[in-house]
């Protein structure tokens, strides 16, 4: 049959967008390796957060999906703004977009120790509010395309997403309290990932360290 250079095209275009959107989704994972922890035999309920206030940043990494990261916490009292910018290239220089999650309540509750001698805490959080900024005019106007959250997307301005269906997942809605873990070595933090279900985490990631600026 006669080739169809625009229906290829289009075939590409959408194949491009479904990329996109898989990229998007799974943005901030990444390749971990951990380490497990245990409640320390004396550990107790503290109720400062002085450890962990003030700025945390993570030096740009490459991701599983080849894309690059720089991921920055920032916490001051009991508020924490977690920021994730996410760059096309392998050097943190070509912006695509930003994620920036709020949460209020920060709790810090019993210390846990480590294998490697380390120690740390367990925390609980609730959401305030998820946002993502598209950074470019093409990746906004092809989100639009498909409606992606049942938003207008303007480039460059955070848009606030907590609650809503995003293709094929859903984000927590705000007050959402999420269980959590942290590793502290100097003035290096490591975390591990958040929990709903009344379980703390038991593993922090050491790939990724937030160093105190």
């Amino acid at each position: 049959s006669k080739f169809d250079w625009k229906e290829d095209r289009k075939l590409e275009k959408e194949n491009n967008m479904k990329n996109l959107i898989y990229v998007l989704m799974i943005s901030l994972l990444s390749l971990t390796i951990f380490s497990c922890a245990k409640k320390s035999d004396t550990s107790s309920t503290t109720t400062t957060n002085t450890e962990v206030e003030g700025t945390w940043s993570a030096a740009c990494y490459v991701g599983t999906d080849n894309f690059s990261y720089k991921n920055t916490i920032t916490v001051s009292g009991t508020d924490v703004i977690a920021k994730y910018e996410v760059h096309s290239d392998s050097s943190c220089n070509t912006d695509m977009w930003t994620w920036e999650d709020t949460y209020s309540s920060l709790s810090i509750g019993d210390e846990v120790s480590f294998s490697s001698g380390a120690t740390g805490h367990e925390f609980t959080f609730n959401l305030v509010s998820l946002t993502l900024a598209l950074l470019t005019q093409a990746i906004a106007s092809d989100m639009n395309t498909i409606s992606f959250c049942g938003v207008y997307w303007e480039r460059g301005t955070a848009t606030d997403i907590t609650g809503k269906t995003c293709e094929s997942d859903t984000y927590d809605v705000a007050n959402t309290t999420y269980l959590g873990l942290y590793k502290l070595v100097g003035n290096n933090l490591f975390l591990g990932g958040f929990s709903t279900t009344g379980y703390y985490p038991t593993s922090v990631t050491n790939t990724i360290t937030y160093v105190k600026q």
